[in-house]
């Protein structure tokens, strides 16, 4: 009988950088090397020039014993054998590497292939209809097994696909972060609202919760004295901010959050993982209000901590938030804070309306919370 060689688990990227989808992929690749398959892990990125720049995070891949090779977007991956698998760790991966891939699938020269849609839109970035064409008939025979974030992202996937059966699934990112925080019991004397992640876009929905903060201290001024004293300071606080001077909207960010709360608002740029979660352990409130979201690790992260959300209904409301137990329901949120969105803060400020206990009782119910996420397996998935 002829020597047939270990089967080897290829996990392809489109950059290694310190962000979600990457991350994902080490806390996979991680998971599989203590299932036994760390020498036959091959992480693929096709992250070019710019993981050639931004090399840190191959740097410790490399460093925690794991191949790592960066290609091109033109650059082909190398073929593998029959028993290999593969993982497509996001839609956003060059759209021959994805044909390349199925064709492999289709033909019969790899038995199982792997996707997890990390990205809302699929339907945006493989728009043509070649695609669920191909994939309708690779998920209903069970050959291709998709997983995607959230209940949310699910419904979209389901709806691009027309497809809702069970090889199309939710696999929550699990929580990795390192117990190195000391999370004290919280003190709600103060609200310390954070929202952290880069302004980018506008996508993260800076503008929007300057716009509330300015909604709340406009009504603060026109209540009596009296009912003044009964609310709880609040504070404002960006983490993650470009600082580049091509980042014009965290210029104006960082402009108008001062011009409108003065000492009551801060900042700081983007740094490591370590000092990010440092910094959110000093909040107590975290905001969630993207435009779009498939899951948000941030707010997992700040629940770890301790801290409340304050959540909008984007990816991982739904597994995140008990509104009333461990955070707040903001809803949808649109361009501007609406007046229930508005009135639901001016009531968690109300020290007569929202007690500190009921705040503190919130904040070890968010940590609890926090845990379920810690247990996750990918390898229930991927080793099955």
């Amino acid at each position: 009988m002829a020597f047939q060689p270990a089967p080897k688990f290829w996990l392809y990227s489109h950059n290694f950088t310190h962000t979600g989808a990457p991350l994902v992929l080490r806390a996979i690749a991680r998971e599989l090397a203590e299932q036994g398959w760390r020498r036959r892990l091959r992480l693929l990125s096709w992250g070019g020039h710019h993981d050639r720049v931004h090399n840190k995070l191959r740097q410790e891949l490399e460093a925690e014993g794991f191949y790592c090779r960066v290609l091109n977007l033109e650059e082909t991956a190398p073929k593998p054998k029959t028993n290999d698998r593969i993982l497509l760790n996001t839609i956003a991966l060059p759209p021959a590497v994805i044909k390349t891939a199925l064709a492999w699938l289709e033909h019969g020269e790899i038995k199982r292939l792997d996707w997890y849609g990390h990205e809302g839109n699929p339907s945006q970035q493989l728009p043509d209809k070649q695609w669920t064409q191909r994939l309708v008939p690779l998920l209903t025979k069970g050959t291709l097994q998709m997983r995607v974030p959230s209940i949310h992202t699910l419904r979209s996937y389901q709806n691009w696909l027309g497809y809702s059966g069970e090889n199309l699934a939710v696999q929550n990112p699990k929580l990795n972060i390192k117990n190195t925080v000391e999370t004290k019991k919280k003190d709600f004397s103060e609200l310390k609202f954070h929202l952290t992640g880069m302004a980018g876009d506008g996508n993260k929905g800076h503008i929007w919760l300057i716009r509330l903060m300015q909604e709340l201290l406009n009504a603060e001024s026109q209540i009596d004295k009296k009912k003044v004293s009964n609310l709880r300071k609040i504070k404002l606080h960006f983490i993650g901010l470009e600082i580049d001077k091509n980042a014009s909207l965290a210029r104006e960010l960082r402009y108008w959050g001062g011009a409108i709360m003065g000492e009551n608002f801060s900042w700081v740029g983007q740094s490591n993982h370590e000092d990010t979660i440092n910094t959110m352990a000093m909040a107590n409130i975290a905001v969630s209000c993207s435009k779009a979201e498939t899951f948000s690790m941030a707010a997992l992260e700040a629940m770890h901590l301790g801290n409340l959300l304050l959540r909008n209904r984007t990816g991982g409301w739904e597994e995140q938030l008990i509104d009333g137990v461990n955070g707040f329901d903001l809803g949808e949120t649109v361009q501007n804070p609406g007046k229930k969105q508005i009135e639901l803060v001016h009531r968690i400020r109300d020290t007569h309306l929202t007690p500190t206990n009921k705040l503190v009782e919130m904040s070890i119910a968010a940590k609890k919370h926090s845990q379920n996420f810690q247990n996750i397996k990918y390898a229930n998935w991927l080793l099955k």
